[in-house]
C-alpha cells in the first residue's frame, strides 16, 4: 500500500529533465494521480485507477508541480535593520549605507552579540515561515560576521539546522571587515573552506571583493571539490560575473548591471542566472537583469527571496510574481525557474521533477493552470505541501 496519494488532479507540468533551458519544452499530463511511497513518487496513474494508501489527497482539479526551492537567502542573522528604509526614501543608496558603517556592518555587530541558541531559533522560524509559503529547500549563507573566525561559527550553526526543507550551506566571504587587512581576511576565509560548506560564494562589487579576491577564494573552494556561487553586477559591473568563463560556477546572482555580450556567456554556460526581483524592489532603483538575452540564448534561469536585512522577504511565491511583473518572466519560466532550476543550483538531483522514482516534494495550487501562479498575486496559492511524501 502507498505511503499517500495524490488524485484528482487537474493538471501536472514538469520539465523532462534538470537543467531547463528557457527554450525547453515542458510536458503537461492532466487528469492523474501521483503514488507516494517512501518518500518518492512510486508512480503517476490516469485518475480512474484504482489505488489503495493510507492518506488521500484530492487536488480539486487543480495544477500540481514541484515544490519550490530558494537558491540564495541571508537567513542567518539577528536583528533587523527597518530604520533603513528612510534613508532608502531620502535618497540614500544602498552603497553608501553601507560606507557608513550600516547595512552588512550593523548587522554584523548584532549577529557578533547573539549566542548561538538565539541564532539557531531565529533561523528556525524563518524556515517555518518560507515552509508555509511553499518552500521545500532553501540555500543559507553565512556573511554576517565581524571577522573570519565568526563566519566559521556561523557556518557551524547553518549545519546543525534540522528542518523539514531542506538546506544547503555556502559560506559567503561579503563584506571586508571594518579595519582588517584585505589580504589576511581573504586568507582566514579560505582556511574557513575545510570546514566544507555545501558551496562557497563572494560578494563582488563596489565596497565589496573585486574580482582578482573574489577568483582567488572561489578557485580554493573548487580545489576543494566545493560548490562555487557569486554575487556580481549588483551595484555596478567591475568584471566579477566575467569569471564565468574562468571558474564552473553553479549560480551567477544579481546581474542587474551585466553587459549582454557577458550575459550571453552565462546563458552559454552550466550555471544559472539567479535573478533575486525582491533585491531589486528593495533597492529602488530601475536596474533589471537582460532576461531577453537569457531568452534568446536558452539560458538556465533560477530565482531566490534574497532574504536579508536588506530584503526582507520569505516567500517564493513573491519573488515569482516579482519576476513576471518587474522582471518580464512570464509565468511557466517563473514557475521552473523557482522548481526544476534552483533546485538544479542547489545540486538536488530531480528534486525539481514529477517522474517515477524522483523524490516527492510537491505542490497542490489553489489554481488551475501555471498563469495564475504570478497573474494573481500578494496571497499565498498553496493547497497541500508535501515534502519527502510527508503532508507539511
Amino acid at each position: 500500500m502507498n505511503d499517500l496519494l495524490i488524485e484528482n488532479i487537474g493538471k501536472i507540468v514538469t520539465p523532462r529533465s534538470i537543467p531547463w533551458r528557457m527554450k525547453d519544452e515542458v510536458e503537461t499530463i492532466e487528469n492523474v494521480q501521483i503514488e507516494i511511497s517512501k518518500g518518492l513518487i512510486a508512480d503517476i496513474k490516469p485518475d480512474y485507477a484504482k489505488s489503495e494508501a493510507k492518506i488521500r489527497v484530492d487536488a480539486g482539479g487543480m495544477l500540481v508541480t514541484s515544490a519550490l526551492y530558494d537558491a540564495h537567502t541571508h537567513m542567518l542573522f539577528y536583528g533587523e535593520r527597518s530604520w533603513e528604509l528612510s534613508l532608502k526614501l531620502n535618497g540614500v543608496s544602498y552603497d553608501e549605507i553601507l560606507r557608513r558603517g550600516g547595512g552588512i556592518y550593523s548587522t554584523a555587530q548584532a549577529t557578533e552579540k547573539a549566542s548561538d541558541a538565539e541564532l539557531l531559533e531565529a533561523l528556525k522560524h524563518r524556515l517555518e515561515q518560507a515552509e508555509l509559503n511553499g518552500t521545500a529547500g532553501a540555500e543559507i549563507k553565512t556573511g554576517y560576521s565581524v571577522n573570519a573566525e565568526g563566519e566559521k561559527r556561523l557556518l557551524n550553526i547553518i549545519k546543525e539546522t534540522k528542518a523539514d526543507v531542506v538546506t544547503r550551506s555556502t559560506l559567503l566571504m561579503h563584506v571586508p571587515p571594518k579595519n582588517s587587512v584585505r589580504d589576511d581576511y581573504v586568507r582566514k576565509m579560505i582556511e574557513n573552506l575545510d570546514a566544507r560548506p555545501d558551496f562557497a560564494d563572494v560578494f563582488c562589487d563596489r565596497e565589496a571583493f573585486n574580482p582578482e579576491e573574489s577568483e582567488k577564494f572561489l578557485s580554493a573552494a573548487r580545489d576543494k571539490g566545493i560548490g562555487l556561487r557569486l554575487h556580481a553586477d549588483e551595484i555596478e559591473y567591475m568584471g566579477c560575473s566575467d569569471l564565468v568563463e574562468r571558474l564552473p560556477l553553479k549560480t551567477v546572482d544579481h546581474l542587474l548591471k551585466t553587459p549582454s555580450d557577458v550575459m550571453a556567456k552565462i546563458a552559454h554556460s552550466s550555471a544559472a542566472a539567479l535573478l533575486l526581483p525582491c533585491t531589486a524592489l528593495s533597492l529602488m532603483k530601475n536596474d533589471k537583469p537582460k532576461v531577453n538575452v537569457l531568452r534568446q540564448e536558452n539560458g538556465i534561469v533560477a530565482l531566490g527571496t534574497d532574504f536579508s536585512p536588506n530584503s526582507w522577504c520569505l516567500s517564493m511565491q513573491t519573488a515569482m510574481e516579482l519576476s513576471t511583473y518587474l522582471y518580464g518572466l512570464t509565468p511557466l519560466e517563473a514557475l521552473l525557474a523557482a522548481t526544476a532550476n534552483s533546485a538544479y543550483s542547489l545540486g538536488l538531483k530531480e528534486y525539481g521533477l514529477i517522474k517515477k522514482g524522483a523524490p516527492a516534494n510537491l505542490t497542490v495550487w489553489k489554481a488551475e493552470k501555471p498563469d495564475w501562479l504570478t497573474y494573481w498575486f500578494g496571497e499565498n496559492k498553496i493547497g497541500s505541501l508535501i515534502i519527502n511524501g510527508k503532508i507539511v
